[in-house]
């Protein structure tokens, strides 16, 4: 798991550095070297465009990006605290605070512009997606945290649907290239693989902690029958 999370962020930080090196002289580059992908994607989706699916765009950007996720991770913190699983509540609030961190650092290092007339607000830098690093670690995180060796299949698919999904909605949305969603993937995941390599033996241990039970008032007993 460890190796596996470092040699996907040592792909990010390639992939990273070609792509700052490219876009910081367009004389030399007037084009990445992704831009035929980029744009035959960008065309497919740009067909698709209708007023219903933006409308669905816009929401499930706002609800599962980087300000949503961070709503949705501090109420999974405060119940996980109140259930006394401190370790698993710093697993998960590490793992959205570096995966946005991440963003952050590489839109700033890589200043590569967005595609042309987006269809919702975007901050600075296309590359990479915080919405899908957001999706995709904080969903990587939830099964790590919620669920048992054996029983992963299922989540894990999930998890991959949710992400496949919000690279489908940034991109019909014109907020970012499809190589873009691709640097997200390898930052989320290798992020998330290394922070579960170094959280297993908390995570396993808390896993055993059962859920408090609410105890309920007791009745009073009433008048003894004469």
């Amino acid at each position: 798991m460890l190796a596996a999370g470092l040699a996907l962020l040592a792909a990010a930080a390639a992939f990273a550095a070609v792509m700052a090196d490219q876009v910081s002289e367009p004389a030399r580059n007037p084009d990445p070297f992704t831009a035929p992908l980029d744009r035959w994607w960008l065309s497919v989706m740009t067909s698709w465009q209708a007023r219903p699916l933006t409308r669905a765009g816009e929401v499930l950007s706002y609800l599962a990006g980087p300000w949503g996720g961070t709503v949705v991770v501090a109420i999974l913190v405060v119940l996980l605290l109140w259930r006394r699983r401190i370790w698993t509540a710093v697993f998960l609030a590490l793992a959205e605070a570096c995966g946005s961190g991440a963003s952050q650092l590489i839109k700033h290092l890589v200043e590569r512009p967005r595609p042309p007339h987006p269809l919702v607000r975007a901050d600075f830098g296309s590359f990479p997606s915080g919405h899908v690093i957001t999706t995709l670690v904080v969903g990587l995180a939830l099964v790590a945290a919620l669920s048992r060796p054996g029983r992963r299949a299922l989540p894990l698919t999930g998890v991959a649907i949710a992400a496949a999904l919000m690279m489908c909605c940034r991109t019909y949305l014109r907020a970012h290239w499809l190589t873009d969603t691709f640097e997200s993937v390898l930052v989320a995941s290798g992020i998330a693989l290394v922070l579960w390599y170094l959280f297993t033996p908390a995570l396993r241990r808390e896993q055993r902690i059962p859920w408090p039970r609410v105890r309920r008032a007791r009745r009073p007993d009433g008048p003894a029958a004469s």
